[in-house]
């Protein structure tokens, strides 16, 4: 919680140090936003996952060059543990009015809570880098992400880590009436991962936000599962694999109006290879700019 305590202080520094700053070098948000999260289901012996609505509240200081952080506690609303089930900070680099590229370079920590209702997960590192070229109609994207942490569920702590990989094209729809931005960009992306655990990475969103999802991770604690580090078993992965899982059909779209904005998003991911099934994700993020 010392990482947690330092943040807060430099978020509670920039917010002072704006006031007295006549040219706006800094952009200071609050948002919250909504998705849903696998949740544990324990019947006897028997474990299970359903999804549960997860709630993120978030407060992000980003200033002009792009260099950023974001606090974000998150909470699930139902599960046999409902409430708060970990922290994200996130600092890194955005851009996105450049003429040819966006560019994301940003490094995440979760704090877990040791959540009940939640699937255990080793995880608890992120870098998140990509780009999207923006010179053509259609728009080629690369995006990677690299988890890792130690995984403390067994007698022997083990290094963890897992890689996750989304290639593909996009294209951006713009609109402004009455004051009123709107955009709709559908992107069609390969999706390839290690998928060797549960985890939050952003890019396998079919893993960190599905019920599926120990129908294609390989290293899960199926039994006992009481949250983070607590009374796990787990299958032993010998060797990890890059491997091609789902063509990801996705939509993002924002409705901006002076300093509010709205940005529904969503998925659906159609499984390249045999044993898995249609999935999908969703997610809501209402936002308020200083």
């Amino acid at each position: 919680m010392k990482t947690l305590s330092i943040v807060l202080v430099l978020i509670i520094y920039a917010c002072s140090s704006k006031a007295q700053d006549t040219i706006k070098k800094w952009n200071y948000s609050i948002g919250i936003t909504f998705t849903g999260v696998p949740v544990v289901q324990i019947s006897g012996t028997d474990t299970t996952f359903q999804n549960s609505l997860s709630v993120a509240p978030a407060f992000s200081i980003r200033n002009h060059s792009g260099i950023g952080i974001i606090y974000s506690p998150a909470f699930v609303t139902g599960g046999s543990d409902g409430g708060i089930y970990m922290h994200k900070i996130t600092a890194g680099f955005e851009q996105y009015d450049k003429k040819k590229f966006d560019i994301v370079a940003e490094y995440t920590h979760f704090f877990f809570t040791n959540n009940t209702a939640i699937p255990y997960t080793p995880i608890s590192n992120e870098i998140e880098l990509g780009a999207t070229y923006k010179k053509s109609v259609i728009r080629p994207k690369l995006y990677t992400d690299i988890g890792f942490g130690t995984d403390k569920s067994i007698s022997s702590s083990t290094t963890a880590y897992d890689i996750a990989i989304a290639a593909g094209f996009s294209h951006s729809f713009d609109w402004e009436t009455g004051g009123v931005n709107l955009n709709a960009t559908p992107s069609l992306m390969l999706n390839a991962g290690t998928n060797a655990y549960f985890s939050f990475l952003g890019i396998s969103k079919y893993i960190s936000h599905s019920n599926k999802f120990n129908n294609i991770v390989k290293n899960y604690h199926s039994k006992n599962n009481r949250g983070n580090g607590n009374n796990q078993t787990t299958s032993t992965v010998t060797t990890q694999q890059l491997s091609i899982n789902y063509l990801e059909l996705n939509l993002e779209t924002s409705l901006e109006s002076g300093s509010f904005s709205l940005r529904p998003g969503g998925s659906l991911f159609f499984p390249t290879s045999s044993g898995l099934s249609v999935d999908g994700y969703w997610d809501l993020t209402l936002t308020y700019e200083f």
